[in-house]
């Protein structure tokens, strides 16, 4: 379903991966579709389908629209186009009903923050935030009513801080994942296994809490930890 075609004309959706037996559908939604190709990327996703997951891409400026030259969409163009994006998979026969994770990644973030908090999205579970700036919507945080782990490197203590400011806003489950790496995790070398493995330990806590024992198939990064509310205990929910 590369290049799909939703209600609104300016979302593309790549790459659904959904086989028969998932147990819920992660959604990684990206400002625009540069790291789509990258190694890393697809590592993540590996590991998610690993693990019985759907997957699938969602871009928010696609590339098509960035050489016509037009504008980026602001924010409140961004959360329609996500709420256009789970109304068409609420009527997939495919995905319908699958619990549903909203993996917000860079520029996108507070988007996927603004559209959880203003509409009711058909199936949404959790909210995963990498990079970003979601201390910037610190008004929408303290509405969103669904469990929230931010994703953030640890190297830098003034966006540490401001992400932790960020967590006392969320009323909701929530944790702070630290990753032993610069401002930029992404960017990061390792960084890909260490999001994958955070990413996987939350969405087990949050969409099946009764196997929240069973682990990962992979091995954390050296000096990984967690934050529950601005407390280091990994893997616990407030």
């Amino acid at each position: 379903m590369d290049g799909l075609q939703v209600l609104d004309p300016a979302v593309r959706l790549h790459g659904l991966q959904l086989p028969a037996s998932a147990r819920a559908l992660v959604l990684v939604v990206q400002f625009d579709s540069r790291s789509q190709q990258e190694h890393g990327h697809r590592f993540v996703l590996d590991v998610l389908h690993a693990n019985g997951l759907g997957t699938l891409a969602v871009t928010l400026h696609p590339a098509e629209d960035q050489r016509l030259g037009h504008a980026a969409p602001g924010m409140v163009q961004i959360k329609h186009r996500l709420r256009a994006v789970f109304e068409w998979l609420a009527a997939q026969p495919a995905a319908s009903g699958l619990p549903i994770a909203l993996l917000g990644v860079g520029d996108a973030v507070r988007g996927c923050i603004a559209a959880a908090v203003r509409f009711r999205l058909p199936g949404l579970r959790t909210l995963v935030l990498l990079d970003g700036r979601p201390y910037q919507s610190a008004q929408l945080l303290a509405r969103l009513s669904q469990p929230t782990m931010m994703v953030v490197g640890a190297c830098d203590a003034r966006t540490l801080n401001l992400h932790r400011g960020a967590l006392r806003q969320i009323s909701a489950p929530s944790r702070l994942d630290l990753l032993p790496m610069a401002t930029r995790p992404v960017a990061a070398p390792g960084a890909h296994q260490a999001i994958a493995h955070a990413t996987m330990d939350w969405l087990k806590k949050t969409l099946w809490p009764q196997d929240a024992h069973v682990r990962a198939g992979l091995q954390p990064a050296a000096g990984h930890g967690s934050t529950a509310h601005g407390h280091r205990a990994a893997g616990v929910l407030r």
